[in-house]
């Protein structure tokens, strides 16, 4: 396995800002110590970040939210990116939609993603759908990864674990797991 981490949407709009999500706090721990594990094993670390522009068709269904160079775009500070880490903005639900991100990838011979943030059952699916129409294992973290709603969570983890053979695990399983990588 050679993986990369990737957090999804963890800025300021989609955990305290305009779309304020209680869950979305509580797995901040875990993704911090997730990336304190890479880090360690020299994993790439990969942020996707919604960064949208007057023009994105997103805004007409959710209104504006995430705007290029607002507040609400920026990564919570708890999750700050280290200089080593990437930032890589989106302005869909995907983030291998017109970004260098599968181009990132293929830069560290990853062939697998291990996907954190928020939301389950729209980014994070939506990642995880690339991802494996693309050819990489899927790996989810499920304590790691919220939704707005308890069940619209639930059911997105099982449709990536039906549909996309992602790979469900809790933090705690997943670090357990590290120490086969390297």
């Amino acid at each position: 396995m050679r993986p990369a981490l990737i957090i999804v949407d963890m800025v300021v709009d989609f955990v305290t800002g305009k779309f304020g999500n209680p869950y979305a706090q509580e797995i901040v721990p875990n993704i911090k110590l997730l990336i304190e594990k890479a880090h360690e094993k020299n994993i790439p670390v990969i942020y996707l970040r919604d960064s949208h522009s007057e023009e994105d068709k997103e805004l007409s269904l959710w209104g504006k939210h995430a705007m290029e160079g607002d507040k609400g775009s920026e990564i919570i500070p708890e999750l700050a990116p280290s200089p080593q880490d990437y930032v890589i903005n989106k302005k869909v639900y995907s983030g291998f939609y017109k970004t260098d991100l599968e181009d990132v990838l293929k830069k560290h011979n990853v062939d697998t993603v291990i996907l954190t943030g928020t939301s389950t059952h729209i980014c994070v699916l939506h990642n995880s759908a690339d991802a494996f129409f693309r050819g990489f294992e899927v790996i989810v973290i499920s304590d790691a990864t919220a939704s707005f709603v308890p069940e619209e969570h639930e059911r997105a983890l099982k449709y990536m674990k039906d549909i996309h053979n992602a790979k469900i695990y809790t933090t705690q399983e997943f670090i357990e797991k590290w120490e086969e990588i390297n």
